[in-house]
C-alpha cells in the first residue's frame, strides 16, 4: 500500500467557475473561498492527500487561480526540490488544445504529457471543493485487492437527495454496472429501497487505462469531456470499475446554502469530528496577527480568528474570521464573518455571509428587511445574505 502512494500521482481539479457560490466566487476560485474562518475549502482534499502519504500533487487551476495561488505558495510550499515531491498548479499548458479546459476529463487531458512524464502507476483525480477526512491508503488496498481498473468513492444518501449526484449501480461485488449523472428519477440500492449510492467525484485509475479513456473521449464530438457523464459510463462497459464505498462526514460545497449550512454544522451540538484528530491535522496557511482582544460583550457558541477586536457587542452562532473589528452595540447572529471586515457601532446582522474587507456602516441592519437587502445584496434561497468582499454603503 505504500508503496502504490509512492507511485500514484494526485490531480485535484480546481478550476471551475463556482457561480452557484457568487459572489463569494467573484474574485477567487471556488477552492480558495475561506471556511470556519480559518482554512481555505482546498486545505482537505490536500491535508487528505498529506496525511495518506501522497506526495506528488497537481492541481488544474483556471479560473482566477490568483487567490488559490497565492495560498498554496504561503501555506504548502513544503517540499524541497530536490525530494522529488511536489505540490504544483497546472494551467492549461496548450499542449493538447489551444482552449481552456472544457471539463473534468479534458483538464486531465490536457495534462497528459505530465502523467505521462511522472509514469506513475495509478492516478487519483479529487475535487478541490468537498469538506471532508479520508485517508485515501484505505482506496488504494482496495483497488489493490480489487485488480480494478478504476475505483470511484461512494457514499449512501436518501433516494429523495440523489438527483444532485452521480448515481451508482454495482452488483455483488460492488463492481460497477449502471452510472446515471444527476438522474431525475435516482434509483435505490440493491440492500436498502430509500437509498442511493453517489459518485463523490473521487477517481482512481490504473494510469494506462485513464490514458486511453481520455483519448478515446477527447475523438468524440459528442462528448462533454466529463467524468460523470462520459468517462465513467464508457468505462463500466468493458472494464473493472468498483465502488468503494465512504460513509462518514462528507460536504459538497456547490451553493450558498450548503456553504452556509457547512460552516453552521461546527457551532452544533455534535460538530463533525474531522478537526479534531491530532494525527490528522488540516494544514493551512494562517497570517500572522495578534491575539484577539475582548473589551466586554457577550459571545457565545461561535468561532473567533485571531487578530480581532471586540468592544461591547454581542456574537452568538457565528463564524468570524481574523483582523475583524466589531464596535459597541452591534450585533452578529447565525452569520459568517471573513478577515478584516469592519462592523462598526449599532449595527446589526442576522444570518449574513460577508466577504473579506467589507465595511458595514454604523446602525445599518442586513437580513431583517427582506425587500431592503434585496437591492443590496444576493440572497439564497434559504434567505443567506451575502455581503461581497470590500463593501461598503459609500
Amino acid at each position: 500500500m505504500e508503496l502504490l502512494s509512492k507511485k500514484t500521482l494526485t490531480m485535484v481539479l480546481c478550476g471551475g467557475k463556482g457561480e452557484r457560490l457568487y459572489p463569494l466566487t467573484r474574485d477567487r476560485a471556488k477552492p480558495s473561498v475561506p471556511f470556519l474562518g480559518a482554512y481555505r475549502i482546498i486545505d482537505f482534499s490536500l491535508s487528505n492527500a498529506l496525511n495518506s502519504g501522497l506526495r506528488r500533487i497537481a492541481l488544474l487551476t483556471q479560473y482566477k487561480s490568483l487567490s488559490l495561488d497565492r495560498h498554496i505558495f504561503n501555506g504548502w510550499n513544503i517540499f524541497h526540490a530536490e525530494s522529488g515531491d511536489y505540490i504544483l498548479s497546472l494551467p492549461a499548458q496548450g499542449r493538447v488544445s489551444d482552449s481552456w479546459y472544457a471539463g473534468t476529463a479534458d483538464a486531465v487531458l490536457q495534462n497528459i504529457y505530465t502523467i505521462q512524464q511522472e509514469s506513475p502507476e495509478a492516478v487519483l483525480v479529487l475535487s478541490g471543493d468537498h469538506i471532508y477526512s479520508s485517508d485515501y491508503r484505505k482506496l488504494l488496498l482496495f483497488f489493490g485487492q480489487a485488480d480494478a481498473d478504476a475505483v470511484i468513492m461512494t457514499r449512501t444518501i436518501p433516494v429523495s437527495e440523489a438527483s444532485r449526484f452521480g448515481v451508482i449501480g454495482v452488483d455483488g461485488e460492488r463492481r460497477i454496472v449502471e452510472f446515471m449523472e444527476k438522474p431525475k428519477k435516482p434509483f435505490a440500492t440493491p440492500w436498502d429501497a430509500g437509498k442511493s449510492l453517489i459518485s463523490m467525484g473521487v477517481y482512481l485509475f490504473k494510469t494506462a487505462v485513464l490514458i486511453k479513456a481520455l483519448l478515446r473521449d477527447a475523438r468524440s464530438s459528442r462528448s462533454t469531456h466529463d467524468f460523470g457523464r462520459d468517462i465513467i459510463p464508457a468505462l463500466i462497459k468493458s472494464h473493472r470499475v468498483f465502488a468503494y464505498t465512504f460513509d462518514d462526514y462528507w460536504e459538497d460545497i456547490g451553493t450558498i446554502d450548503a456553504y452556509w449550512e457547512a460552516n453552521m454544522a461546527f457551532l452544533s451540538p455534535a460538530p463533525p469530528l474531522i478537526l479534531r484528530d491530532p494525527a490528522w491535522p488540516v494544514r493551512t496557511y494562517k497570517p500572522q496577527y495578534p491575539p484577539t482582544f475582548v473589551a466586554g460583550g457577550d459571545i457565545r457558541n461561535s468561532i473567533v480568528g485571531a487578530g480581532g477586536s471586540f468592544s461591547d457587542c454581542r456574537i452568538v452562532n457565528s463564524i468570524v474570521g481574523a483582523g475583524v473589528r466589531v464596535e459597541p452595540g452591534a450585533d452578529i447572529v447565525d452569520s459568517i464573518v471573513f478577515d478584516n471586515v469592519r462592523v462598526l457601532r449599532g449595527a446589526r446582522l442576522r444570518k449574513v455571509i460577508i466577504d473579506k474587507s467589507a465595511a458595514v456602516p454604523e446602525r445599518f441592519e442586513i437580513g431583517f428587511d427582506a425587500d431592503k437587502d434585496a437591492r443590496n445584496f444576493k440572497t439564497s434561497r434559504a434567505g443567506v445574505r451575502v455581503v461581497p468582499k470590500g463593501w461598503s454603503s459609500e
